[in-house]
Parts: C-alpha cells; sequence; structure tokens
C-alpha cells in the first residue's frame, strides 16, 4: 500500500481518482516536473495532478508545518481486500494522534 498526504486546504476541490492516459504533468516534492506515464492511478483536483502511485504525491499540496487540515490517499491495486486498506487508515489515524492528540477525523472511508 503507498499513501500519500496532502493538505486539504490547499486542494482545489473536488478530487477526482483516475487512471493517467500519459503526458500529464505536475511539480513533485523535490521541485521537478515529472509526466506521468500512461496506467498511472492518479489523484487531481480542478488545477490538476495532486499524486500519483508511480511518482508520489505533488509539492502544491504538501503538509506543512502550518497544515491544520490533511487529507491520506491510500493507493491499493486490484486484489488487496478492502479490510487491509482501512487498518492501513486506522493505524495512520494512530501515528497522526500520537504527534497531534487533539486531532479529529472527519471521514475514515475506503473508496473503490
Amino acid at each position: 500500500l503507498l499513501t500519500a498526504g496532502h493538505d486539504l486546504d490547499a486542494i482545489d476541490l473536488p478530487i477526482k481518482l483516475d487512471v493517467s492516459s500519459g503526458g500529464e504533468k505536475y511539480i513533485q516534492l523535490s521541485g521537478q516536473e515529472k509526466e506521468l506515464i500512461l496506467n498511472d492511478m492518479m489523484v487531481s483536483d480542478l488545477q490538476g495532478v495532486i499524486s500519483s502511485i508511480i511518482y508520489g504525491p505533488d509539492k502544491r499540496t504538501q503538509i506543512k508545518p502550518d497544515t491544520t487540515n490533511v487529507l491520506f490517499v491510500v493507493y491499493a491495486p486490484p486484489g488487496i481486500e478492502k479490510s487491509k486498506v482501512f487498518q492501513h487508515l486506522q493505524d495512520i489515524q494512530k501515528y497522526v494522534h500520537i504527534i497531534a492528540p487533539k486531532s479529529e477525523i472527519e471521514l475514515l472511508k475506503v473508496f473503490r
């Protein structure tokens, strides 16, 4: 399972889970522009790609010290049980509570 975290307030909603057609570009956390290959699993918002399973999350929506609202995306290829993905999300919740004990979870859900 691969996980990407994003500053929810930096996302231009709505988001869309899709498969790339190839050629989509975005700026990675490193600051480098990356072009997606055909059939990469990706998440995008109204401004473009925010994450891909192969290349990771983008710079524009990265989590920063002043981030107060976070979106975690877990990529699970076919064959991975929904319960495994849900358990992974619950693990992330536990880790977040360690560093931010007053944090609140608004939605913990597995989408297909």
